[in-house]
């Protein structure tokens, strides 16, 4: 499993502990025990706090995977691309652009060589392409 599927394993984790919490407590008010309901309203936001940071942490992720098989998608529509397209594909920098053909490149979504600092030229062969062949 990636790193993605890990995060939002234990951000669903903690997200129930954290609904127990809250039923624990609502029974606690309910039967008007005052320390139940301190206690696990307490447990209720400690599990809450960073189960919300692990899931948007994992969407983040997936934010990125797809953001790095776009980039492979639209450089392999080229033999070879320059990077000042790439940034204007992406709406981002020529500065990270470059740095994000480089991570598609480091983490195997294109195959390719730069030149002259500012064209990339791609390899053809078998690529990732989809988040699942990770």
């Amino acid at each position: 499993m990636n790193r993605r599927v890990w995060y939002e394993l234990v951000a669903a984790g903690t997200l129930a502990i954290s609904l127990v919490g809250v039923v624990l407590a609502a029974a606690g008010a309910a039967l008007q025990r005052t320390l139940g309901v301190a206690a696990s309203s307490l447990c209720a936001i400690a599990f809450l706090v960073p189960g919300l940071y692990f899931l948007g942490y994992s969407r983040r992720l997936r934010a990125r995977d797809l953001a790095l098989a776009h980039t492979a998608a639209f450089v392999h529509t080229r033999e070879a691309i320059e990077i000042q397209d790439l940034a204007d594909e992406l709406k981002v920098p020529r500065a990270d652009a470059e740095r994000i053909l480089r991570i598609a490149v480091q983490e195997g979504y294109l195959t390719g060589t730069f030149e002259s600092g500012n064209r990339f030229v791609l390899e053809r062969g078998p690529v990732r392409t989809t988040l699942e062949e990770r």
